[in-house]
């Protein structure tokens, strides 16, 4: 038996490559495709940012492929007889199954690992790819658009000259309680800073003012440094590992009793302590959904051993080499019952109206069907 289980191992390593390969090179196009087009990034920027979206891509098509190499591989031995082969020789079916289950296995874990991944260094790293590569942006959007728009500055040109912008105004504000810097100048340019850790903007013959002051006419040449957006990242499931998430809900948990505090407490209008109320509601809302976080990464992650679960009873059933039908009729229950179940838990266990663990639900909506079935196949 160790003979047929590498020779299904093998079967199933090949076709899961060939299949991940595929689907995830075209939902990174996709994406890239996407983030190109919301934002105005030039093409070399989406090649730098792809490798940090890698994490969250795979996340996403590691389970269909997954599905897709079970409906070849249990498909072709099925119409090829194989399984009837074995049961001529006083074995179970489920000697073709277990190989299929191990790897399955070992995949969810790989999956689990990739969000974690993607919250610690994809994220991060695609933002960072963004922040630093703004003078890229920027002229790809003045050139496209005439105009630039970002938290701390704006630009409106005329023309772009290679990197010389024509007529720039110029509105910089690094600061909220800061007055606005309004630059007019004959041409300027942009250059990336990376020790100084901003952009610096250099104008020509410019002239300045503060919000509505009288206008300044400044030296020939004047710079300005607009620092980079620190990294910080936020209290958010998307952006924490699994093992800094108890420490997260802790600070969320001790600013939702400060707050209750000051609502019972503190003297304020009625106006501030509904303020306060939506506050701490919305901080409750974010409590619960990072205590759902590991379960969702978990469960999200072990949807392709639930895929696995219902695609090896329906593939043998079928007994046909047709991969294609058989992955679509092993998707169709998918469709139906575990995506609407996905989203039932997500807004359950989000309103706390189940527990966490409640996350799993929609995985053992497949998961039981298709024990069940792959048991009645096994044992018939």
């Amino acid at each position: 038996m160790a003979v047929f289980t590498r020779y299904v191992t093998t079967e199933l390593l090949k076709i899961f490559g060939a299949a991940l390969t595929v689907l995830t090179l075209l939902l990174a196009l996709g994406i890239g495709a996407r983030e190109g087009i919301s934002r105005g990034l030039p093409p070399i920027l989406i090649v730098r940012m792809l490798p940090y979206l890698m994490p969250e891509i795979l996340g996403i098509t590691i389970p269909i492929a997954v599905l897709l190499s079970v409906s070849q591989v249990l498909g072709r031995m099925s119409g090829a007889n194989e399984i009837v082969a074995l049961r001529a020789l006083g074995l179970s079916p489920i000697h073709a199954v277990r190989p299929t289950i191990v790897f399955a296995f070992f995949v969810s874990l790989f999956t689990v690992w990739m969000y974690d991944v993607a919250a610690t260094w994809g994220r991060p790293g695609a933002r960072r790819v963004v922040v630093e590569s703004v003078e890229q942006i920027a002229y790809s959007m003045l050139r496209t658009r005439r105009s630039y728009t970002s938290p701390k500055f704006s630009i409106v040109v005329k023309d772009v000259q290679g990197k010389t912008l024509i007529n720039p105004l110029i509105t910089i504000q690094t600061q909220p309680d800061m007055p606005a810097i309004v630059l007019s100048a004959e041409e300027a340019e942009l250059t990336t800073d990376r020790q100084a850790g901003g952009l610096i903007i250099t104008c020509r013959k410019p002239e300045a003012r503060i919000e509505n002051s009288a206008v300044v006419r400044a030296s020939d040449i004047y710079s300005q440094l607009i620092p980079f957006d620190k990294p910080i990242e936020p209290l958010h499931r998307d952006w924490l590992a699994t093992w800094q998430i108890p420490e997260a809900v802790k600070t969320l948990e001790k600013d939702a009793h400060q707050l209750e505090m000051l609502i019972r407490h503190a003297e304020a209008t009625d106006e501030q302590k509904r303020t306060w109320q939506y506050q701490l509601e919305q901080l409750k809302i974010q409590c619960r959904k990072l205590k759902t976080e590991p379960y969702r990464r978990w469960a999200n992650g072990f949807s392709s051993l639930c895929f696995v679960l219902l695609g090896c009873p329906l593939a043998m059933y079928c007994r046909s080499e047709n991969f294609l039908a058989i992955f679509f009729l092993s998707f169709l229950p998918i469709v139906i019952v575990y995506y609407p179940l996905l989203m039932l838990a997500n807004g359950l266990t989000s309103s706390g109206a189940i527990p966490p663990p409640g996350f799993w639900l929609a995985n053992l909506g497949i998961a039981i069907p298709g024990s069940v079935l792959l048991y009645l196949y096994c044992e018939t």
